[in-house]
């Protein structure tokens, strides 16, 4: 092996035999970014291509003994890292109630921004269509002979 690894590295390359990046900065209360960053360093100091030859390297190695993938045992824990956004839903029931990953709800001021753009576009819609109307019952008045339209006297 060519580098020693740091321990917060090993670790996250532990994880990631059973485990997301997103479930594992979650895990560690650290951002995705910084899972992927510590993985790869990781796979550079071990000088391999992907991280199932460096999950092989490391169980192989005395180094970092037999117990080098760790075992997943139940649920991960939800703990959200800073400055992810966090759906109410997921947080009241958990991560693992879940089947599918879902992607998180739009955040209030996209949806405001999203609601006022169709209004706007359905009133300018609705004006469009109001003209055209009176443009051609007002032809179509200008046409017709005069005692067709009748007015009261």
């Amino acid at each position: 092996m060519a580098q020693r690894l740091t321990d917060r590295q090993l670790e996250c390359l532990r994880l990631s035999a059973t485990m997301t990046d997103k479930d594992i900065g979650r895990h560690l209360g650290i951002s995705h970014h910084t899972v992927s960053l510590h993985v790869r360093e990781a796979m550079r100091r071990l000088q391999v291509p992907s991280r199932k030859a460096a999950l092989r390297l490391i169980a192989s190695d005395p180094l970092y003994g037999p117990d080098a993938i760790a075992p997943r045992a139940g649920p991960v824990p939800v703990q959200f890292a800073p400055g992810d956004p966090v759906d109410d839903m997921e947080a009241m029931i958990g991560a693992s109630a879940r089947t599918w990953p879902l992607p998180p709800p739009p955040r209030r001021s996209v949806r405001l921004g999203l609601i006022l753009l169709f209004a706007a576009v359905a009133a300018l819609i609705t004006v469009g269509i109001v003209n055209v109307v009176f443009g051609a019952v007002g032809t179509l008045a200008a046409h017709a002979p005069p005692n067709a339209i009748l007015t009261p006297d």
